[in-house]
This record gives C-alpha cells, sequence and structure tokens, in this order.
C-alpha cells in the first residue's frame, strides 16, 4: 500500500460528526487497525471535530458557520495522521474578528424618547476562555485512544487545529 492522503470537509455543525466517525472507521479499515483500534480512532476523532465545532460556534457567535477539515494521511508503516482544523471563510473570519473586538452601543431608538443609554457588551471572550479550557481538557483525554495528540488555538481567529496520530500494532 502507498501512502494517502484525503481530506472531508463537514460544515461547523454537530450534526455532521457522525460523518467524521463514519470516515475515520473508513481509513482506520483501510490502514489496517483492529476493531478495537478502529473504535478508540473514531472516538479521538469524534471528540476532536466536536471541541472544533464548539470553539467555532463560540467565535462566531451562531452555530453552524465555518468549517471543520479533517485531513486523513494513512503511511505504508502502518501509521495515521489525522489533522483536524476549523477552517473559517473570509466573511467568518472577519466576523470571529469583529465578535471578539466588539463593544456595542445602543443607539437611542427613534420612538423612545428617552436620552440614548450607551450600553457595553463584554464580547464572548470570557466564554470563549471557558470552551478553551473545556476543549484543552477534552483534547487531553483524546491523547489516551491516540498514540499522539497535539493540539493548539490559533489566537488570531480562534479555530482549533488537532493533530492525530495512531500506529498499527503488529502482532
Amino acid at each position: 500500500m502507498t501512502a494517502t492522503t484525503s481530506e472531508l470537509r463537514i460544515p461547523a455543525d454537530g450534526q455532521y460528526i457522525v460523518v467524521a466517525k463514519r470516515a475515520a472507521a473508513a481509513f482506520g479499515s483501510v490502514a489496517g487497525f483492529g476493531v478495537e483500534a478502529v473504535d478508540e480512532l473514531s472516538i479521538a476523532i469524534a471528540q476532536a471535530c466536536e471541541n472544533a465545532i464548539s470553539l467555532a460556534n463560540c467565535v462566531l457567535g451562531q452555530p453552524g458557520r465555518g468549517q471543520v477539515r479533517i485531513l486523513f494521511k494513512v503511511e505504508t508503516e502502518g501509521k495515521l495522521d489525522v489533522d483536524v482544523r476549523t477552517v473559517f471563510g473570509r466573511a467568518e473570519e472577519g466576523a470571529a474578528e469583529v465578535q471578539r473586538a466588539q463593544v456595542e452601543v445602543t443607539r437611542k431608538s427613534p420612538t423612545s424618547a428617552a436620552p440614548a443609554r450607551p450600553t457595553t457588551r463584554v464580547t464572548d471572550r470570557e466564554a470563549l476562555q471557558r470552551q478553551v479550557a473545556a476543549a484543552d481538557m477534552a483534547l487531553r483525554l483524546v491523547g489516551l485512544f491516540v498514540d499522539d495528540c497535539r493540539y493548539r488555538v490559533d489566537q488570531r481567529t480562534g479555530g482549533l487545529r488537532v493533530r492525530l496520530t495512531k500506529y498499527r500494532v503488529s502482532s
């Protein structure tokens, strides 16, 4: 078998995690993993996707915007590398930056006789920090299901990138 690389893109919507799990199981089978290893890989990829989707929803302020890109690389020596990454289009990237830096001032309503009351909306930085902390804990646990797990949150966009590696054990 030669080394192959394949890419799957799903919407940043939790309903599509099942697609990622099925793809993980298929690539695990192609790489020669046993049933238990395929199950572990599916769990790890599902968790990585779930965290990528949660962070995308937190950054963009609404579910279903953005994508999750899953790159599968099957190596010849019984190794499978998986890269799970949040992908924002230009519009979403701009919205993410505005969402993080936004301070909203309520203007006087034309029907209201009351003077305008400026209010500040704290950006969801605290919510994002809580989400990143939860993702950190969850992704540490993902390390139990794969041989190597590395992850980081892009400080500019708030997107998540997870790299997973699973080795086939020869019997």
